[in-house]
């Protein structure tokens, strides 16, 4: 087996060419918060257990908050993947299938920051044929009929647009990735959206979406000015309840998605899961009450 150190160099040499410097400085947190925990039981990181790696998630859920303790986990799981992937070492992933924190309320959570079909169809409304309303309403689409995250609209520069097998598509920046590697297909609402916010924007190269105010005119939107963008539309309507985030929209585009008929592996696709499992936790959310078990109970005499 090659030496760990450089093992450990390559890998931080991978990330910090494809991941943005701070989920870079998370991963590599994580790891070594993990070798410091294996130094107290004995193993390294080639001969660890996935019981070992059970343990650390156990002592890690005694002191940190779950969302810490899942990132933590990926990166350990992450690293190892590089390792048997990129560097061909014989070993098993001792972090395959180890499950992570649970958040509680998470899925309540989830299901309660979705939007109604009346509200985001509102909402969209909202924007009208100013430059702003064009620009709004091609940003709330993008999040609403693709499920783009918030990060992802606000880092998309007109470049990114395309088209493949006559279809219109957006290349995207995923979460914590530095070049636009996957990408989303636009349906007809998108691309009118798009259509006319860029007959106003211009087709000069730079971000999709810039500012009109006289200190960001024609540059790139921040993060917090998304937001407050999306926010303000909701408060616009009136009706939006105050718990419910930006991403709702994103919530919304996959739960809509599963309602009228989408498979898992498409709904995959469009939220750019890494895994099934996650797209697949939706399904069960939005079964659980439009098609229950407790439905299915029968004890009518035969």
């Amino acid at each position: 087996m090659p030496d760990l150190e450089d093992l450990v160099r390559s890998w931080d040499e991978y990330l910090l060419a494809e991941y943005a410097q701070t989920s870079r400085e998370a991963y590599l947190k994580g790891l070594r918060r993990y070798r410091e925990w294996l130094t107290t039981r004995g193993p390294n990181l080639a001969n660890a257990r996935s019981s070992d790696v059970r343990a650390w998630r156990e002592h890690l859920r005694a002191n940190y908050a779950a969302q810490t303790v899942n990132l933590w986990l990926s990166a350990v799981r992450r690293f190892y993947a590089f390792l048997i992937e990129e560097h061909n070492v014989q070993i098993l992933n001792p972090a395959a299938g180890i499950r992570g924190a649970t958040r509680r309320g998470q899925s309540q959570t989830l299901m309660r920051d979705e939007l109604t079909s009346k509200e985001v169809w509102s909402v969209l409304e909202s924007c009208d044929g100013s430059p702003i309303g064009r620009r709004d309403r091609a940003i709330i689409s993008l999040m609403a009929y693709c499920a783009l995250r918030t990060v992802e609209v606000q880092r998309a520069d007109l470049a990114e647009l395309g088209t493949m097998k006559g279809r219109s598509i957006l290349w995207v920046r995923g979460k914590g990735r530095v070049e636009a590697d996957n990408y989303v297909v636009l349906p007809v609402a998108g691309v009118l959206a798009l259509e006319s916010w860029l007959s106003v924007r211009g087709r000069e190269p730079g971000p999709l979406f810039i500012g009109f105010g006289n200190r960001n005119r024609g540059e790139r939107l921040s993060l917090r000015q998304f937001r407050r963008l999306v926010k303000s539309r909701y408060a616009a309507i009136g009706g939006v309840n105050g718990t419910k985030t930006t991403d709702g929209l994103r919530l919304s585009a996959i739960s809509s998605a599963i309602r009228h008929g989408a498979k898992p592996l498409q709904v995959q696709a469009m939220a750019r899961h890494r895994s099934v499992y996650t797209t697949l936790g939706y399904f069960d959310r939005i079964e659980r009450t439009s098609n229950p078990a407790e439905d299915l109970v029968d004890y009518s005499p035969r």
